[in-house]
């Protein structure tokens, strides 16, 4: 997702899955594939970190949207806690929604 009126649609009507240092939003979506978008704010830190976060979520999106249930629109929005945290704390936060996720959707 690139476009900030897909980013608004999901953050107002979808539903929240919270792990350790995100927060994602999520809407079912009427192309029926997994769609990603990704929230680091400046409170996260400067840009270096912010942008390692953002390689970091889009590689374990990558390597494990299958994991994922199909044809929803995914925001993930990074807490401050997500500079601190290394790849591995970031995968189990991503390993935590992806789990709640394929609990609430068939």
């Amino acid at each position: 997702m690139r476009k900030r009126p897909e980013f608004v649609k999901v953050q107002d009507t979808g539903s929240k899955v919270s792990a350790d240092c995100l927060l994602a939003l999520y809407l079912p979506n009427s192309v029926g594939q997994t769609r990603l978008g990704l929230t680091v704010s400046s409170k996260v830190g400067p840009a270096v970190l912010r942008n390692r976060v953002r390689r970091r979520l889009r590689e374990l999106f990558r390597a494990h949207k299958s994991g994922l249930p199909k044809g929803i629109d995914l925001v993930l929005i990074a807490r401050p806690l997500a500079a601190k945290a290394d790849f591995e704390q970031l995968s189990r936060s991503f390993f935590k929604v992806s789990a709640e996720l394929s609990r609430r959707l068939p």
